[in-house]
């Protein structure tokens, strides 16, 4: 009876233990029993769509139509017509340089324009009675003088020759005294004296030679230039009694052209000392002021950098942007760029101008400038505000397009799953142009297919007693209830 009692104890006291093991131990295994594990997908639709391509740039706007304008010579300014903003149709004056030396330099360019148009018809027409007559009497003249220079260079010579010859013979009368003297025994005692004497001679003889070859070759230069102006005047009656030669018509011409091109450098800076707008637009600058002294082809200050005045006309801008050397091949001229300015929220449309062949290198990364130009029908764009610019490179209208997040792509190709019966399905599909959100399906897949882009997992409690057990386990632990994300990103 006492084994029965003490056994009955022992049975007792294990299933008492086992109990509270199960509750404190066994709550989540039995939670894990009851839990009903159940999988849900997150999808999208095969649908038509458009899938835009693009880059992005920024740069500031700038009027496609400006003049730049500055007066073509250096002068005064005299006034100054209009101010800045002020709307200005084409040809209306804006500024004027004093016009009083400019028009005296016309007139001196357009005299010497006639003086060398004149000579040319005179040496086209030949010579006249007149021009015969003055030929004439030229060589006549020259003759007379020639005759004169002969003359003259004939009685130099004479008295050139009697001088010499009055001095030879006083030194060889001194030479005879001294050959006297130095012949006595002993000699005479006038030899020195008579040999100072011989010096003197010799010395007035050197000097009468010397006289009379200066004055002989002075009185030839005179004959040979008389001689010269003779032939010359020969030459000028015999070319007058002929036509004139072709060489002198050239020069006459090159003269003329000469001429006129000065007549029109001078016409041209009195024509720019009138600064008229070539453009209807809007005055942006006002660099002058009338008194002010400036410089042909710059601004008042001097400088190159700055100009007198600056009209463009509204309407028509153009941005100009960079591209990375890795882009530059996706744009082309004609493609459409979307403009936004700076302080606008509506985009305006244009197309892609210009593209620069080289690329612009700083600190090693290359770039290349592309223009694009806009229409601002509104005109209320400021010249040079900033804007952003997306050039579209490519756009497909109406293709088939799925959720980016629904293609997976590997080295061997790319993937979709859709569902089929509530259960997902991997197809190989071909993909063409892709945008942030959508890509498109050039085959493997049909319109209004369902495509999973992501995969939900999560626990579903049920309400047995383990499951109550459970909950202060799974509360306690952290467990069941969770959610688990897989197969790719919510699209």
């Amino acid at each position: 009876m006492k084994k029965l009692v003490r056994g009955n104890l022992t049975r007792r006291k294990v299933l008492v233990t086992l109990v509270v093991l199960t509750t404190a131990l066994g709550g989540t295994i039995v939670y894990a029993q009851a839990a009903k594990p159940t999988t849900t997908y997150r999808t999208a639709q095969v649908t038509y769509g458009t899938i835009t391509q693009s880059i992005g740039m920024a740069g500031n706007l700038q009027p496609v139509s400006e003049a730049d304008l500055n007066f073509a010579s250096s002068g005064t300014v005299q006034s100054v017509s209009v101010q800045v903003g002020q709307t200005v149709a084409a040809g209306t004056t804006l500024a004027a340089l004093d016009p009083t030396l400019l028009s005296a330099q016309v007139l001196q360019a357009e005299a010497s324009l006639a003086s060398a148009q004149a000579k040319l018809a005179q040496d086209k027409a030949g010579a006249t009675p007149q021009t015969l007559t003055a030929g004439q009497n030229a060589v006549a003249a020259a003759q007379v003088n020639a005759n004169n220079a002969q003359t003259s260079f004939n009685d130099t010579q004479a008295i050139n020759a009697q001088s010499v010859a009055v001095a030879q013979g006083v030194a060889t009368a001194a030479q005879a005294v001294v050959n006297a003297d130095e012949a006595t025994t002993p000699p005479s005692p006038t030899l020195a004296a008579d040999q100072a004497a011989l010096a003197a001679a010799n010395n007035a003889l050197a000097a009468a030679k010397a006289k009379a070859q200066q004055s002989n070759d002075q009185a030839a230069a005179s004959l040979a230039s008389a001689r010269q102006q003779l032939s010359s005047a020969k030459s000028s009656l015999a070319a007058l009694r002929t036509s004139t030669p072709a060489s002198t018509l050239q020069m006459d011409e090159a003269q003329i052209q000469i001429a006129q091109a000065n007549l029109s450098t001078t016409q041209h800076q009195l024509n720019g000392a009138t600064i008229k707008s070539p453009i209807a637009g809007v005055v942006s600058q006002v660099n002058v002021s009338a008194g002010q002294a400036v410089s042909g082809g710059g601004s008042g200050t001097g400088t190159s950098s700055s100009y007198a005045i600056v009209v463009y006309s509204p309407g028509s801008y153009e941005v100009t942007g960079t591209v990375s050397d890795a882009q530059v091949n996706l744009v082309a001229v004609g493609q459409t760029v979307q403009v936004t300015p700076a302080g606008s929220t509506q985009a305006l449309q244009g197309k892609v101008t210009a593209i620069s062949p080289a690329a612009t290198i700083t600190s090693g990364v290359a770039t290349f400038v592309v223009t694009a130009q806009l229409a601002d029908n509104s005109n209320s764009i400021k010249p040079g505000v900033s804007a952003t610019a997306t050039i579209v490179t490519n756009q497909v209208v109406h293709v088939l397009t799925v959720p980016t997040s629904a293609v997976h792509t590997t080295a061997t190709g790319s993937t979709v799953q859709i569902l089929v019966n509530g259960k997902p399905q991997t197809v190989v599909v071909t993909t063409g142009a892709s945008d942030p959100t959508r890509i498109q399906i050039l085959s493997g897949l049909q319109l209004n297919q369902t495509v999973v882009i992501a995969v939900i997992s999560s626990s579903v409690p049920s309400s047995s007693a383990g499951t109550a057990l459970g909950a202060g386990g799974g509360a306690r632990g952290g467990g069941g209830g969770g959610a688990t994300r897989g197969g790719g990103t919510g699209g």
